[in-house]
C-alpha cells in the first residue's frame, strides 16, 4: 500500500515544479503567487492579501484555519445555509441593521463583499464547531479548583472603601494675573470660615448666588479611591465622617470637601455567589490554554512549506 504522506510529498513537489515555470492560475486565469503549502493545500497571494473582514490575518494565522479546516473537514464537520442565514440574522440584529440593503451596504463601504463574508462566516463556524468538539465538550471544571481559585482569591469579590462627599470649588489657574489670583484665594478662605462656623451647604449657595464662580455640590454621591483628583483624593479619604478640609489647591482651582459617609470596604461574596462567575472562567482559561496546545500539535503533524 502506498503511504499517504510520500502521495501528499508527491503532489506538493509537482506543484512546486509547475509553480516554478507558471505560477498558481486563480479561475480566471491570472497568476497568483504560492505562499505556502499546507498538506494538500495552497495559501496563494491573494488569499493572503484579499481578506478584510479579519485585518491581523498573516501566513501563520492562514496556516492555522487551513489545517483546522482541514480537520474539520475529516470529520465530517460542516455547517448549512440555515445556519449561515440564522448568525447572519444575528450579526445584523446586534450592530442594528434592519434591512438586508443597509448590511450590504456597510460591507461595501469596507471593501468587503457579501460572498465573502459568507464564506468567511462559514468558515469560522465550522471551526467553532470543531473546537467545541474537540475541546471544551473535554473541558471539566470541578469543585476543589472553584474553591481553590475562590480561596486565593477572595480581594477580587470584595467591594472597596466608598465615601459619600460634597464640595465648594472656585475654579481659578496659576497662570491667572496674580490680582485675580489672590481674590480667588480669599473667597475660598472666607467661605471656609463660615463653614467651619456651621454654615451649610445651603446657606453657602444662598449667600454666593450671585457669584457663578462658586461652584457648590451638596452631594457628589459615592465615589471609591483613585476617582478624583490626585489632590483631593489623597486629602478625603483621611477626613471623618461629617470633617472639613481645609483649602486644596489643584491646577484647576481651590476646593473645600467635606465627608459626609463613609462605607467600608465589603467582605468578599459568598463562594455560592460567585461560583457560577469563577467556573466560567477557569473554563476559558483552561479552553484558551488547550486550543494553543491542540493547534500546536495539528502543526507539528502536518506538512508545512512556507514560500515568503
Amino acid at each position: 500500500m502506498i503511504n499517504r504522506k510520500f502521495l501528499v510529498f508527491f503532489f506538493l513537489v509537482l506543484i512546486n515544479l509547475l509553480s516554478l515555470s507558471f505560477g498558481a492560475r486563480d479561475t480566471l486565469g491570472s497568476t497568483d503567487g504560492i505562499m505556502a503549502f499546507v498538506n494538500e493545500d495552497l495559501i496563494t497571494e491573494s488569499e493572503l492579501n484579499s481578506s478584510k473582514i479579519f485585518p491581523h490575518k498573516s501566513i501563520s494565522f492562514l496556516i492555522e484555519k487551513k489545517i483546522q479546516l482541514q480537520t474539520a473537514n475529516k470529520m465530517g464537520i460542516g455547517v448549512n445555509p440555515t445556519e449561515i442565514s440564522a448568525a447572519m440574522e444575528d450579526i445584523k440584529k446586534e450592530n442594528s441593521f434592519f434591512s438586508d440593503k443597509d448590511f450590504e451596504e456597510a460591507l461595501l463601504k469596507q471593501g468587503i463583499s457579501l460572498e465573502d463574508y459568507k464564506k468567511d462566516l462559514k468558515e469560522q463556524l465550522i471551526l467553532l464547531k470543531l473546537i467545541n468538539r474537540e475541546i471544551k465538550s473535554k473541558i471539566t471544571v470541578n469543585d476543589s479548583e472553584l474553591e481553590e481559585y475562590y480561596s486565593l482569591n477572595k480581594r477580587f469579590f470584595s467591594g472597596p472603601e466608598e465615601i459619600r462627599i460634597g464640595y465648594i470649588h472656585i475654579p481659578i489657574k496659576k497662570t491667572e494675573p496674580v490680582d485675580i489670583f489672590n481674590q480667588a484665594q480669599n473667597k475660598i478662605r472666607d467661605i471656609l470660615a463660615s463653614f467651619k462656623k456651621e454654615a451649610s451647604f445651603s446657606d453657602i449657595k444662598l449667600n454666593y448666588s450671585g457669584q457663578p464662580e462658586v461652584i457648590v455640590s451638596e452631594d457628589l454621591g459615592f465615589i471609591k479611591k483613585g476617582e478624583l483628583l490626585q489632590e483631593l483624593d489623597n486629602t478625603v479619604f483621611t477626613l471623618r465622617e461629617g470633617e472639613i478640609s481645609d483649602v486644596i489647591s489643584t491646577p484647576s482651582g481651590f476646593y473645600i470637601l467635606k465627608m459626609l459617609e463613609r462605607r467600608k470596604e465589603m467582605e468578599a461574596l459568598p463562594f455560592t455567589e460567585v461560583k457560577d462567575m469563577i467556573k466560567e472562567m477557569l473554563f476559558q482559561e483552561k479552553s484558551e490554554k488547550r486550543v494553543k496546545e491542540w493547534i500546536y500539535e495539528l502543526k507539528s503533524a502536518s506538512y508545512i512549506d512556507i514560500k515568503i
